[in-house]
């Protein structure tokens, strides 16, 4: 699924005719020269964390030394980037282990694999991303392994990259393949691993070379775009890790390859873009997963240590450093190469903001400390359903306190599944439960067996506020359901109370009664109190109270399965929610109607009083129960 292909005539970067007249002749000249790694051995010497990851290097490389060479298959039945993906970590850490302890042994596993992986009928261009992904390690490999390498071997690497790769990525252009021209990231991983395989043999094939830089540069303008203007990235989180954990190496090697990276670097937002991985991601360490995202995992790390040390922000050198590889993490190279580039210093001692606000993504993080796991953190986004991976959410949230997350987001789903990459108005995607308003953190009018939300529908971010003991958000989400007769919906969250407790707010109004659903997931259990006014979460020993402060009359909470609906359609094959409820508030049919829920986190047992309820365009003077 991609994101609507941006229309925008976006000034394409002013590029010499001849970029590969440019290149400078000695290799390794990707990502690195022989004065980094002059630099890298001198940090394994003098830093414990760079010894640490080399030791780890040689530990992986000399595992790979008896493995077999990759093989062309498409575990999936639809890709081949399971494969490709091993090929790109086995030529990383051979290449990098062979250049810092010059040991050919490694060296010859890696031209093993590469004319193993030479030697395949095609790359899969029917899913570019596996092209884009080889063509960019067998530029590592090509590049940090010249020296080792005999014409023949050179020779067979150069005519993979340059018939399995740089020429279909030619003829997608000419074409006019999606990739090329949408905002998504594809475009980004597809042209900087074009861009990267030209630079490492730009000089001996100049002509495809540069056509194909020409090509790529031309397009990566209307994907970069989605950085700005303040670093959020529409696909969410993980997509933002993929899509800059690839652009990163590009920049970097046109950094060392021509020293002129033709005005990426200045690209609105990317200075900041680390911003949007550190406060999209709570504080036990889960990340606000919206879309087809990961809650766990630490994305971008690896490129934060480049982007960090490339825009001197000492805070996005320390998101870097807590992703530091383990044994059980892939490409220790990158964070060998990038670490300790500048010194880490953490959120609360930067004096981060506890708020942010991407404005395009339409998107708002709060949290009430930096340095304690156990704060209390809120991401809610208003957004675009038609953003690339996206689900019909306006409105979600995800609230975390405690130490754990009270208000979860499901992620994504099984991408084989039928349909799933349908997003139409009809589209497939739209029958499955984890990419329906039913199985966000929001509310559903009238549901049936349509979509829903409009599956074009945007919201906005139409107020926010941040003090020093409380924060709000509010949203204008009104398109969402207006071929409901919606006329009006505003949805705030806000952290009040010396930012100690949580508000989620309802203002609804429509051209005729509905029916309405507001739903919460949660892996906590659920005991509702026998009014139905209020309901106590419990979870690994901590406790939440959830209190209705403001719903019509005959509003009640309840308990719900995270299934389908009766009126939902229940295709086969999806993931089932185990361990997972919704906290449920439902009442009598209603035109207009305001609805507040309290929810607070009980580190002591005791409930606090209730806090006076105001209307959504009130929070900005005074949000409820403080003073920003």
């Amino acid at each position: 699924m991609t994101s609507r292909d941006t229309a925008v005539d976006l000034p394409s970067p002013t590029t010499p005719a001849d970029i590969a007249a440019l290149l400078r002749p000695n290799h390794p000249r990707l990502m690195v020269d022989d004065a980094a790694l002059a630099g890298i051995a001198y940090r394994i010497t003098s830093h414990d964390l760079t010894a640490e990851l080399y030791d780890e290097l040689l530990a992986h490389a000399d595992a790979l030394l008896a493995m077999p060479v990759s093989r062309y298959e498409l575990p999936d039945g639809r890709t081949l980037l399971v494969v490709t993906r091993e090929v790109q970590r086995r030529l990383y850490v051979l290449a990098m282990a062979y250049r810092l302890a010059e040991d050919e042994r490694y060296a010859g596993r890696a031209a093993e694999e590469m004319a193993a992986v030479a030697a395949f009928p095609d790359w899969n261009p029917e899913s570019f991303l596996s092209v884009a992904e080889l063509l960019h390690a067998f530029a590592v490999g090509y590049d940090w392994l010249h020296e080792y390498l005999d014409d023949a071997q050179r020779q067979v690497v150069r005519d993979a990259i340059v018939t399995l790769g740089l020429e279909p990525a030619i003829a997608q252009h000419e074409s006019g393949a999606r990739w090329t021209t949408s905002s998504n990231n594809w475009n980004i991983v597809c042209n900087g691993g074009t861009i990267m395989a030209a630079l490492a043999i730009g000089d001996e094939v100049p002509e495809v070379a540069n056509e194909a830089m020409h090509h790529a540069i031309g397009s990566l303008p209307v994907a970069l775009a989605e950085y700005g203007p303040d670093g959020g990235f529409p696909e969410g989180v993980t997509y933002w890790g993929y899509a800059t954990r690839f652009l990163v190496p590009t920049m970097a090697s046109l950094e060392t390859a021509i020293g002129d990276d033709f005005g990426i670097a200045e690209t609105s937002g990317l200075d900041r873009t680390v911003d949007f991985a550190i406060y999209m991601t709570g504080p036990a360490g889960q990340q606000f997963n919206y879309s087809d995202a990961s809650i766990s995992g630490h994305p971008g790390g690896t490129a934060a240590h480049w982007l960090a040390a490339h825009y001197g922000e000492p805070v996005h050198a320390w998101w870097a450093e807590q992703g530091a590889p383990r044994p059980s993490r892939p490409l220790p190279p990158l964070h060998l190469m990038w670490q300790g580039l500048i010194d880490a210093v953490p959120p609360d001692e930067a004096d981060l903001p506890l708020d942010r606000e991407f404005r395009a993504v339409s998107a708002f993080l709060s949290r009430s400390a930096w340095n304690r796991p156990t704060a209390n953190f809120f991401g809610f986004k208003a957004g675009d359903n038609a953003a690339s991976h996206g689900d019909l959410d306006l409105g979600t949230f995800v609230i975390d306190a405690l130490g754990v997350r009270w208000a979860t987001e499901l992620g994504s789903e099984s991408y084989a599944l039928p349909g799933y990459w349908s997003a139409g108005p009809d589209g497939r995607r739209w029958t499955y439960y984890r990419k329906r308003p039913e199985g966000q953190n929001t509310l559903v009018i009238n549901p049936d067996a349509t979509p829903g939300q409009a599956v074009d529908a945007k919201g906005d971010l139409v107020a926010t506020g941040s003090g020093p003991a409380a924060s709000f958000a509010v949203a204008d989400l009104s398109e969402a359901y207006a071929a409901q007769g919606v006329t009006s919906w505003r949805r705030g969250v806000a952290l009040i109370d010396g930012r100690s407790r949580f508000v989620v707010q309802d203002e609804f109004t429509a051209s005729a009664p509905v029916e309405a659903w507001w739903f919460m997931h949660t892996t906590a259990a659920v005991d509702v109190e026998a009014n139905g006014r209020s309901a106590m979460l419990s979870l690994d020993g901590r406790q939440l109270r959830a209190a209705l402060l403001d719903a019509p009359d005959g509003a009640r909470f309840s308990v719900m399965d995270a299934v389908p609906l009766p009126t939902s359609p229940n295709p086969d094959g999806q993931t089932p929610n185990t361990g997972v409820s919704k906290l449920v508030v439902t009442g009598p049919q209603a035109s207009q109607f305001r609805l507040s829920v309290l929810l607070e986190p009980l580190p002591s047992g005791v409930p606090g009083p209730e806090p006076a309820v105001t209307d959504l365009a009130d929070w900005a003077v005074a949000p409820p129960a403080d003073d920003v």
